[in-house]
């Protein structure tokens, strides 16, 4: 039977040479098929420097066309010693070298991460960026069992469920980059014998003991006191890593039919059907609202566990109105009979407007709708009822409309007159409260206006005073709305 491309190896001896459990790794993993163009991101340190020389001396067998990347942090006086390091040693094996130098303690500042998320955000994006630059659809990085244990730890600590007890993937897509982890269940012990034995330098990053930082501390202290309980501790949290990104696998695949049948929309805002979500097994009511977060916002960096049980229980549990925010901007509401995930909409993101000829048609994606206006005849007119205005449509004096029209959305101190009240006027945010439209619904909520900014009609639900029809209109115009189907 052929391995899945997410299988380990399943070396546990650790007694082959480096170059052959790699060589087995690429194989068993189909991590390369051969013949790629290959970047290989190279910090000076042990791991990657080893990554480096084994890729080379397979590169032949494996028809590969390897590149170095480094990445100059600007975290360490001494940092330059290392790309220089990267560049000799790319030198000697005759591999073209990529560097960039970035200040991550500003972009962490900008971005409010930490130095470690900050530095691992910037090295991503540069090897991504070089593998584009020379058209390498594989990156490569140097990531060991080790960092497997230590990140299976960490996220234990952090209350992680099973999906983040996967641990460090050993083949992630990036777009249409594959990221490959060769020496993923390598010990870094086997690494550093490798060098030494043949009398390859590499440089030690000294931050590495900087117990302030969590993984040190798990590293330094944690691991090898754990060791004084179970010497193989290491390859045990590896092989949790394993076992669970194999069942976390078997879940999705089992259970991806039945989430979908819950949720809708997306991207923006998400629905869960609440009636068919209560019969599903926890195990998949944690999983559809996973999905519908990634589907609302397009990612789930730093919703964790608590989040995702948290939204859980309100869907359960919560009643009509109340909601629920997580990290990332996407709050979860509870309405009657769904519960909608919606991300927030930025203002510098916040719909547009869009501009509707007469006649003409305009298409206002964001809103979800379709809007086309055209002059009525006259015998049309005639049959028509005074100001007019259905769900799908309004009527409205062609004189007074002007030479056309606007779609938009609600803006703060926005007016109107509705159809009835005889000119008097109420504000949009009051009106659309009163008609029980979530607060995070109504920014998507369209409202058609003249060239001057009148408000004409509160597209689907209430027509206004403006530009209605009288006993002297002449010349009428229809603006009928169809909604865009998802």
């Amino acid at each position: 039977m052929t391995p899945a491309p997410h299988d380990s190896p399943g070396r546990e001896d650790g007694g082959a040479p480096l170059p052959d459990r790699v060589r087995e790794t690429l194989r068993h993993t189909r991590m390369l098929a051969g013949g790629e163009t290959v970047v290989v991101g190279a910090s000076g340190g042990p791991d990657s420097t080893a990554l480096v020389h084994v890729l080379a001396a397979l590169s032949q067998e494996f028809s590969l066309t390897l590149h170095t990347a480094h990445l100059n942090h600007g975290l360490r006086p001494d940092a330059g010693e290392d790309a220089a390091l990267v560049a000799e040693m790319s030198r000697g094996l005759g591999l073209r070298h990529h560097e960039e130098t970035v200040d991550t303690r500003r972009f962490a500042e900008r971005e409010h991460l930490s130095l470690e998320d900050a530095g691992r955000r910037l090295r991503y994006d540069f090897l991504l960026r070089v593998a584009q630059a020379v058209g390498a659809r594989t990156v490569a990085t140097g990531h060991t069992l080790d960092d497997q244990a230590e990140t299976v730890l960490m996220r234990l600590l952090r209350g992680s469920g099973p999906g983040g007890l996967t641990g460090i993937p050993p083949v992630r897509r990036a777009g249409d980059v594959r990221i490959i982890r060769p020496l993923l269940w390598t010990p870094r012990a086997e690494i550093e014998t490798y060098l030494g034995d043949r009398g390859i330098a590499w440089r030690e990053d000294l931050t590495n003991r900087d117990v302030s930082i969590l993984r040190n501390r798990i590293r330094g202290v944690l691991l090898p006191a754990l060791e004084g309980y179970n010497p193989d501790v290491r390859r045990a949290l590896t092989r949790l890593a394993d076992l669970l990104r194999d069942e976390v696998h078997a879940l999705e695949f089992l259970g991806a039919g039945r989430v979908a049948e819950v949720i809708t929309g997306g991207p923006g805002i998400v629905r869960i059907a609440r009636e068919p979500f209560v019969r599903l097994p926890v195990a998949l009511q944690r999983r559809a609202v996973r999905e519908a977060v990634q589907r609302a916002r397009g990612n789930l960096h730093a919703v964790g566990f608590v989040h995702i049980e948290g939204a859980r229980r309100l869907v359960l549990e919560g009643h009509a109105g109340s909601w629920l925010a997580l990290p990332g901007g996407v709050r979860v509401y509870r309405l009657p009979d769904v519960i909608e995930v919606a991300a927030d909409v930025p203002a510098e993101a916040a719909p547009g407007e869009y501009r509707l000829p007469i006649p003409g048609q305009a298409v206002a994606i964001e809103f979800g709708v379709q809007l086309s206006a055209e002059e009525l005849a006259t015998e049309t007119l005639e049959r028509t009822a005074t100001g007019r205005a259905a769900a799908a449509e309004i009527i409205l004096d062609r004189d007074r409309a002007g030479a056309e029209l606007i779609v938009r959305g609600p803006r703060p101190g926005d007016r109107f007159a509705p159809a009835g009240m005889r000119g008097q006027t109420k504000s949009v945010a009051d009106y659309l409260s009163e008609e029980k439209i979530a607060r995070h619904r109504r920014a998507r909520v369209p409202v058609l206006t003249t060239e001057e900014g009148e408000i004409l009609w509160i597209v689907g639900m209430r027509a206004s005073e403006v530009a209605r029809l009288t006993p002297g209109t002449t010349r009428a115009l229809r603006v009928v709305a169809r909604r865009l189907r998802a």
